[in-house]
């Protein structure tokens, strides 16, 4: 907890509060210290300086996962199973204390696949994430692929392939289902001065990719995103991948 902002301040208590034992060798020149105010070797610093110091350093985040893949359509009748779903975003890492929401965010569903009337399209564009929207669906009696969200939609779905009309010698085709969007989640939480902290961003989904004579390809989903914020500075992580983080 914050040192103490009046009355009497010991250089015991800064030991302790630096993560120190009570009652043993310190000075105000050690490292762990010296941190806790931000101040570099052999800089002159005092005790008073030092009132209201906390090792805590608060962390507010936010974060989403991977969105998920449009489902592929249909050159002739209908397809099965679903697209690939987004990944999972998240933040994890040691001395985390008093966190508010959720650390991770599950990726989008991927979308179905041949299953949207192929004279109906109004199911094939990708679901909108809290940053943009998903990505366009093929369209109706058309060879067009679905579309992959712009880079900066973190967390859409992307679009369902398109569909084809029946004709004299052969059924319809279904189109796909667009891609589901994945939810952002915000929050905080105190971690240790110091600290590092892991960031795993989720890719998208990847669509189907299939022959022409056989239908057309689902969009691949947005990938995730993480803004982490700490002693006023904010770090972004817009791709997909593993990241890490030392908090000061």
């Amino acid at each position: 907890m914050p040192l103490p902002t009046s009355g009497s301040l010991s250089l015991d208590q800064i030991h302790v509060e630096a993560g120190g034992t009570s009652n043993t060798t310190c000075s105000l020149n050690d490292p762990d210290i010296r941190q806790l105010i931000n101040k570099t070797a052999n800089t002159s610093n005092g005790i008073v300086e030092y009132r209201g110091a906390s090792r805590d350093v608060t962390v507010t985040f936010e974060l989403i996962g991977g969105g998920g893949a449009g489902g592929y359509g249909m050159s002739d009748g209908g397809g099965t199973g679903n697209a690939a779903s987004g990944g999972t975003t998240s933040i994890s890492g040691s001395n985390m204390s008093s966190i508010s929401g959720s650390l991770s965010s599950s990726g989008g569903s991927g979308g179905a696949n041949g299953t949207s009337l192929w004279n109906d399209s109004s199911n094939r564009a990708g679901q909108a994430s809290y940053y943009g929207p998903g990505g366009a669906g093929g369209a109706d009696n058309s060879n067009q692929p679905g579309s992959a969200p712009a880079a900066s939609s973190h967390g859409a779905g992307g679009g369902g392939g398109g569909s084809d009309a029946p004709g004299s010698y052969d059924n319809d085709g279904a189109g796909g289902i667009g891609g589901g969007a994945a939810t952002r989640q915000t929050g905080s939480f105190n971690i240790i001065y110091g600290t590092t902290i892991t960031i795993t961003v989720g890719a998208g989904g990847v669509g189907s990719s299939v022959p022409l004579s056989q239908g057309r390809a689902g969009g691949n989903g947005a990938s995730g995103y993480v803004a982490i914020t700490a002693s006023g500075s904010t770090t972004t992580y817009p791709n997909a991948g593993t990241f890490t983080q030392t908090i000061t």
